[in-house]
């Protein structure tokens, strides 16, 4: 008799979602069908190896293969018999227990007064109800193995950790202690609950919010239960062009050239790259701008940082005030988000501050007065930027386009793409690529916002 895939940790989190999801995905499996993992496996970067110097590092399995190589890398890593120095580990530790689960351990390490500890690594500041499932597998499949775990937890980024430059990272995690509540999580129980679930009929589905989470369910296409509701839109169909009242004319002409429309960037990084700043701190990297002289003309101008150089928040604000020069509005789309950052650079650079403190006077936020004077069905109620871009330029895609095979998402972010760039060891071919793909979305922005200018001064007419 042919036995089932072995279980693992993305059979539970499924399972404990929704059983329906859980079923389709194990069949889909014993047809021979391959499924997309919910959680990949983390790369041990070089934060993670602060935490451990001597960590030794097995590579993520692809095959049943290797995984054997990697369970057999596994067991000869913890059966040495040499002194294990502070700050070992096995980092993608393997193991299958004898009840077949099969899982990849994040960190696996030895406990102080003997025996192992394991930690699941989160690049986020808290973990969730998923994580703790995950932690108490990983526990029992480590003990079925017959290993004395001692400890298990979550490694969290600490906000509080300044990074020194370096490559320095010692300090970026903060341990979290799961073991109090490992004992909430029956996972032997789940295990039968899960194989007698496996070997039913197909489960009926059970909508929820987890329906929707994350990427979402893979199979809400075939679950009528699932669906989400349709987006209320307002009366109208996608109606005519972006109309507003002609009092928006006489504020709009009244602004003075030359007219910057500025739009501003920013990344939070889990794990900081230049010296002085934190995890998930607000920084900069990018300023796109279009700017209109008395004559009519048009002007482009853009900064992009070197994802790989230095700290780019001088040179960020020194291009930003050569741009916007002393003169001139500079319009903005809920403009709060740029007058913060700007306010941010002239904290960090004492010298530039009165210039930079100089821009604030100038800057009109376009988004007060398009919610005060217009609407347009297309925008089905929202305000955002994505909202007002649908009304002004309906023919712009206003996604970050990048080719999925350099390894980003399908549909990444700006933040995605420049973290993607500034990836230590990243192709040039790969840096290239998002280096033009964020240029593209700047300059799409700088679009939206001279169309929105032009609609508000032709108010009435």
């Amino acid at each position: 008799m042919l036995l089932a895939p072995l279980f693992s940790p993305d059979d539970l989190r499924r399972w404990r979602s929704c059983e329906r999801r859980f079923w389709l995905a194990r069949h889909r499996l014993q047809r021979g069908e391959p499924m997309t993992a919910l959680q990949p496996p983390p790369d041990p970067d070089v934060a993670l190896r602060a935490s451990f110097p001597h960590a030794d590092t097995v590579a993520p399995p692809q095959t049943p293969s290797q995984w054997v190589q990697a369970m057999g890398h596994t067991l000869d890593c913890l059966d040495s018999d040499e002194h294990l120095p502070e700050g070992w580990a096995i980092l993608g530790a393997c193991l299958t227990s004898e009840d077949r689960v099969q899982v990849r351990i994040d960190v696996l390490g030895a406990a102080p007064g003997g025996g192992l500890r394991l930690y699941k690594v989160r690049h986020a500041t808290v973990g969730d109800d998923s994580d703790i499932d995950t932690v108490a597998l990983w526990t029992h499949v480590a003990a079925r193995c017959g290993f004395a775990v001692q400890g298990a937890g979550l490694l969290l980024v600490d906000t509080d950790f300044v990074y020194p430059g370096h490559g320095c990272y010692a300090g970026l995690f903060r341990e979290v202690d799961l073991r109090p509540v490992l004992g909430t999580r029956p996972v032997a129980q789940w295990l039968g609950s899960m194989r007698h679930c496996e070997r039913g009929a197909e489960p009926a589905a059970t909508p929820g919010p987890h329906c929707h989470q994350g990427e979402g369910c893979e199979f809400a296409a075939s679950c009528n239960a699932c669906a989400p509701p349709r987006r209320a839109r307002r009366a109208g169909g996608a109606g005519g062009p972006l109309q507003f009242v002609p009092a928006a004319a006489t504020v709009a002409r009244a602004w003075p050239h030359p007219r910057h429309c500025l739009r501003i960037d920013t990344i939070g990084m889990a794990v900081p790259v230049w010296s002085g700043t934190r995890p998930y701190q607000t920084l900069p990297f990018q300023w796109s701008c279009a700017t209109e002289a008395a004559d009519g003309q048009w002007t482009e101008q853009h900064f992009l940082a070197d994802g790989q150089g230095s700290d780019p928040r001088r040179a960020f604000a020194e291009t930003l005030l050569r741009a916007l020069g002393t003169e001139g509005a500079v319009l903005a789309y809920n403009a709060g988000f740029e007058r913060n950052r700007i306010r941010e650079l002239a904290q960090w650079f004492d010298d530039l501050a009165p210039a930079l403190d100089a821009l604030q006077a100038r800057i009109v936020d376009l988004f007060q007065i398009a919610r005060e004077h217009c609407h347009h069905p297309v925008m089905a109620g929202s305000w955002s930027f994505r909202a007002i871009a649908r009304a002004v330029a309906p023919e712009l895609d206003m996604d970050v386009r990048l080719d999925p095979a350099l390894g980003e998402r399908a549909n990444p972010t700006a933040q995605s793409v420049y973290a993607l760039m500034q990836k230590p060891g990243q192709r040039l071919a790969v840096r290239h690529a998002c280096r033009e793909a964020l240029q593209a979305h700047g300059q799409r922005e700088t679009v939206v916002l001279r169309r929105l200018v032009g609609v508000m001064e032709g108010a009435g007419e």
